[in-house]
């Protein structure tokens, strides 16, 4: 993985600016194979690692599987509240919720409190769109399956997570753990805020655990938050949320 690193470095092909003045850079996550989800030795460890009560918590990230993905790009950060404020001084869209609250309304910070409505809203006036579950997963460990961004171990020093290791008691500015980085160099994959993807909350192919919340009635999140442990912020973590319910611990970020 370090050559992927040094040539995200050394590259600029590597980046690609938006369609609009002020938009993000966006990083190219090339095509190929990578892995998705965890097997059953993994969610094990997860659930001794951590102390869980039951293994049925991330049941619905088995089974493991390799998939092929074209190239894309995606945004290197979560879209900022000052970026957000943009888009509703061109488009007339209404503001977010919590946007009057001094903890999370701070230009450099994630926008929090959009539904996913919204989140597609700004993606598609940067003409852009939200990235697949797939799209995500990939661009946040790489081809090789890792359990976070930088590797293998959890590190709270490199992720804004629940607890004050990490320096924040609410959302970061955008970018602040860069020893957190993705090997694509994507930051904030774990922790900060949740991210809305375009998918709805379905099992994988194989996956034959039982599961009342599946169906085209939840949108899947990625990523855990500042308000989560560092079980949820593991690269194949599902979340799942409501689409038109915002949340303080919910933002974003586009592809293309």
């Amino acid at each position: 993985m370090a050559g992927l690193f040094l040539l995200w470095i050394g590259d600029a092909s590597l980046w690609a600016k938006g369609d609009k003045e002020g938009s993000q850079d966006m990083i190219l996550i090339p095509e190929g194979e990578f892995l998705m989800g965890s097997s059953e030795p993994e969610i094990n460890w997860v659930a001794r690692t951590f102390f869980s009560e039951s293994l049925d918590w991330y049941a619905d990230e088995i089974p493991e599987q390799k998939l092929y993905l074209n190239r894309f790009y995606i945004d290197r950060t979560e879209i900022t509240v000052a970026e957000y404020r943009s888009f509703m001084e061109a488009t007339g869209h209404s503001a977010p919720r919590f946007g009057d609250n001094a903890k999370f309304n701070q230009d450099a910070q994630p926008v929090v409190g959009v539904t996913w409505e919204d989140a597609s809203a700004y993606c598609k006036w940067r003409g852009k769109r939200l990235p697949t579950e797939q799209e995500w997963e990939k661009a946040a460990r790489g081809s090789d399956g890792k359990r976070y961004p930088w590797g293998g171990e959890p590190d709270p020093r490199r992720a804004n997570v629940r607890g004050l290791e990490d320096g924040f008691r609410y959302t970061a500015p955008v970018g602040s753990f860069v020893q957190g980085q993705s090997p694509y160099g994507l930051l904030d994959m774990s922790g900060n805020v949740w991210e809305w993807t375009l998918d709805w909350y379905q099992p994988y192919p194989g996956n034959m655990f039982e599961n009342e919340l599946y169906g085209n009635k939840l949108k899947v999140i990625r990523g855990g938050s500042w308000n989560s442990n560092l079980d949820l912020a593991r690269s194949a973590l599902r979340g799942k949320a409501i689409p038109d319910r915002p949340q303080n611990s919910v933002g974003f970020r586009c592809a293309r």
